[in-house]
């Protein structure tokens, strides 16, 4: 018995301005803007309407979260900020056809949790086109560099072009033993479509490649996010230190200064005594 398996979807982010979107960028590196790694300094001081994308092989829209975004002075994505963008996609209503049949759609007036509704913006026209047709001919334009569906590949392993051999092939080596002669007679092998299957393979092969060098591009770009993190909290802590060695000294004179003071005021003390006793000597 087959099952059906569950469509392979690539997760994007789209940015929005006042001509159209202004950003792409696959899921990974919008959770690493998310954890505080890189910033958007072109979106500082700023709340950015974006919209979160789920897109199938064929390179169709699958479901579409239509969101809010706070950036700080820097163009970091404030922290507090917290949205369950998979979910929502996956527990949306059906919405729009966007070429590949109704999407699943979030966005404000359109969405059962009225908890995420502040963080939430209905698309419209922009620039005179259409929010969604916008993000479909992004989709279409695929500068992400989604891997799409070879349909051709498919063609080929497709059920109705499958060949079973014959019954006596299917065990053994290769021949069958002729009951009436002692000898071995070898089977030919026959495999008209060898071609195709070695295209196939290449076509697997080239795919794989292409993941990994997406994953490898990926692993360099994370640990260069690391390594610019680690270099400014080094650089904010050398600047703390500093600070503190200046603060430090400061006191460190402040609390001569008191000692030297203190002595000054024991000095006049003891002279004002002195004084006071010259002063009632002479009296008497």
């Amino acid at each position: 018995m087959s099952t059906a398996t569950k469509p392979m979807l690539t997760e994007a982010v789209m940015f929005f301005s006042e001509r159209g979107i202004c950003k792409e960028m696959l899921f990974p590196e919008f959770e690493a803007l998310l954890d505080g790694l890189v910033a958007s300094p072109e979106f500082a001081d700023e709340t950015v309407e974006a919209a979160f994308v789920q897109i199938n092989s064929r390179l169709q829209v699958r479901a579409a979260v239509f969101f809010t975004l706070d950036f700080d002075l820097d163009g970091y994505v404030n922290r507090l900020w917290n949205m369950p963008l998979r979910q929502l996609a996956e527990k949306a209503e059906r919405g729009p056809d966007m070429g590949g049949g109704p999407i699943r759609l979030v966005c404000l007036g359109y969405n059962k949790q009225p908890n995420y509704r502040p963080l939430l913006w209905k698309p419209g026209q922009r620039a005179g086109t259409n929010d969604l047709a916008l993000i479909k001919e992004a989709v279409t334009r695929n500068t992400l560099g989604i891997l799409g569906e070879d349909e051709e590949a498919i063609g080929i392993i497709s059920p109705e072009r499958l060949q079973v051999a014959a019954e006596d092939s299917w065990y053994g080596s290769g021949v069958i033993i002729d009951p009436d002669n002692t000898t071995l007679t070898p089977i030919e092998s026959s495999a008209p479509h060898s071609d195709d299957l070695d295209e196939v393979l290449e076509q697997h092969a080239l795919e794989t490649r292409e993941y990994q060098r997406q994953i490898e591009l990926l692993n360099n770009r994370l640990k260069a996010l690391t390594l610019e993190k680690d270099q400014a909290l080094a650089e904010l802590k050398g600047t703390h230190a500093d600070h503190l060695e200046i603060v430090q000294g400061e006191l460190l004179d402040i609390k001569q200064e008191l000692a030297q003071q203190q002595k000054l005021n024991v000095a006049l003390k003891r002279d004002l005594v002195k004084l006071q006793s010259r002063t009632s000597t002479d009296i008497d």
